[in-house]
């Protein structure tokens, strides 16, 4: 059995979200579409180290105007690194995100001062879609991604997995890639064996 069951994106509390998807207000891999994004002013939301690491690297490639709505105290090592990669932290709950026209607001809590940026980056992470795997008892790091061999192999015999509940870049060329192994893996062992191969017929 091979899974290929996937995740889904932690997504943003924000009004109409599938239409700021769409005109790139909201946007989730920098990697992917950094580029779209470059010299904009951007905003980052995610906790702790995973919206530290998301917005050094924005501002680091693709502009000089980040800043991180934590969602949470950052500790003092984020802090400077935050500071040393040009970022800017809000540290002030966020009260609400609304679509103003072409931008992204944040509305502060206590002072009500609304903060406007032209794209937002969600980094709230992922829910992997993973429980079937662990209740068979698969091997999985913290986050519940799966650990295979380099056949696709979980630790659980005759099942495989492909894709984002694989431990790895979440990215969908390289989930074909592990479809591809997988799949290959998978059809040598159930094929009758022939007679060039070790274990066919005498």
């Amino acid at each position: 059995m091979l899974l290929a069951t996937g995740a889904e994106d932690v997504e943003p509390d924000l009004p109409d979200l599938p239409d700021a998807i769409r005109r790139g207000l909201v946007r989730y891999c920098p990697i992917c579409d950094g580029y779209e994004a470059r010299g904009q002013r951007i905003a980052v939301i995610g906790p702790g180290a995973r919206g530290l690491g998301e917005a050094a690297f924005i501002a680091r490639t693709y502009s000089r105007d980040v800043t991180l709505l934590t969602l949470g105290a950052l500790t003092e090592d984020e802090a400077a690194r935050a500071a040393a990669a040009g970022v800017q932290v809000e540290r002030h709950p966020i009260a609400a995100l609304e679509i103003e026209g072409g931008r992204i607001a944040a509305i502060r809590t206590g002072d009500g001062r609304v903060l406007r940026f032209d794209t937002l980056y969600s980094a709230l992470g992922l829910r992997l879609r993973s429980e079937f795997a662990l209740s068979l008892g698969a091997k999985h790091d913290g986050t519940g991604a799966l650990l295979v061999d380099d056949h696709g192999r979980t630790s659980v015999p005759g099942l495989y997995a492909a894709g984002a509940i694989v431990r790895g870049l979440d990215q969908i060329v390289v989930a074909m890639g592990h479809a591809a192994v997988a799949a290959t893996d998978i059809h040598n062992r159930c094929a009758e064996p022939t007679e060039d191969e070790a274990d066919g017929p005498a």
